[in-house]
């Protein structure tokens, strides 16, 4: 059929080491049941667990999520855990969505929010979820309003943060934006030194009025907080969403290559996940 997709032609794949190919086809055609074929989503919590079988302790990380428009009439919402102190980048759930017949995309990832939080993560007793980090965007805001006025909400459970990637890069210009996201991120935090760097920011941010300076510093404190309770000190580098924006880009740039063909539902869920095992995600 014409909207299955044959990961020999993808491009990506054909940079592979022979030995990789094999290893990733193999996995690719493992057929998935009929609920997930028709429903176009996939949990990768037996990956997961697979993957890291014997791990000595919990490995820190943190739980986000994004929302990517990949077509007129579909979009992917894709949840992932990323490390704190080391670097992984793991897709814990994507599906692919009908804009079309889920216009409430809210309500919609709170749902599955609450459900992998409830059921999945738990399974993984070799990760400690520290925290949740978006995007900075109105859907996102949105989510976490509705998750705030549930009656038992997660956001008593998991502090969430917005990412500061956006203002960042639309803020290049202004030295003390860029100072603090440099030294904030790169500096070895400890009891003694986090006063002194979150008030010398903090006192930039209220004197020249810079709200978006103020949320990240008041953010990236508590986070610093948080993460010190349990390793001294602390770098904050890996706590971005800079693994998932390069991501986006290399899904993006896929999708555009099917430009010259009708692009389905189905099309798009066999290329996310032929991606997620080529990028060993």
């Amino acid at each position: 059929m014409e909207d299955n997709l044959l990961i020999n032609t993808l491009k990506s794949f054909n940079e592979l080491t022979e030995e990789d190919q094999k290893k990733c086809k193999e996995i690719f055609e493992r057929p998935l049941s009929p609920k997930l074929q028709d429903n176009k989503y996939i949990k990768f919590t037996k990956e997961i667990l697979e993957k890291y079988p014997n791990e000595t302790w919990k490995k820190p990380c943190f739980l986000t999520f994004q929302i990517i428009s990949l077509h007129i009439q579909y979009s992917a919402l894709i949840f992932s855990l990323c490390g704190v102190f080391e670097n992984f980048h793991l897709v814990l759930y994507a599906g692919v969505l009908e804009n079309a017949k889920v216009p409430a995309k809210e309500q919609f990832i709170c749902d599955i929010l609450n459900n992998l939080v409830k059921t999945e993560i738990p399974k993984l007793k070799n990760f400690s979820v520290k925290f949740v980090l978006l995007q900075n965007n109105s859907i996102n805001h949105n989510v976490v309003n509705i998750l705030s006025e549930m009656e038992q909400s997660i956001c008593s459970d998991f502090l969430f943060i917005a990412d500061f990637g956006y203002w960042r890069y639309s803020s290049l210009h202004n030295p003390y934006a860029q100072n603090a996201c440099f030294e904030i991120l790169n500096t070895s935090i400890s009891a003694e030194n986090i006063q002194g760097l979150f008030n010398k920011y903090e006192t930039i941010a209220d004197r020249k009025n810079l709200n978006y300076l103020k949320q990240f510093v008041n953010d990236y404190y508590k986070l610093s907080l948080l993460l010190l309770a349990g390793k001294s000190p602390i770098i904050l580098h890996l706590c971005t969403l800079e693994c998932l924006d390069n991501f986006e880009m290399i899904i993006c740039s896929h999708i555009n290559g099917f430009k010259e063909q009708r692009v389905t539902r189905k099309l798009i869920f066999q290329l996310l996940r032929a991606l997620f095992i080529i990028y060993d995600r």
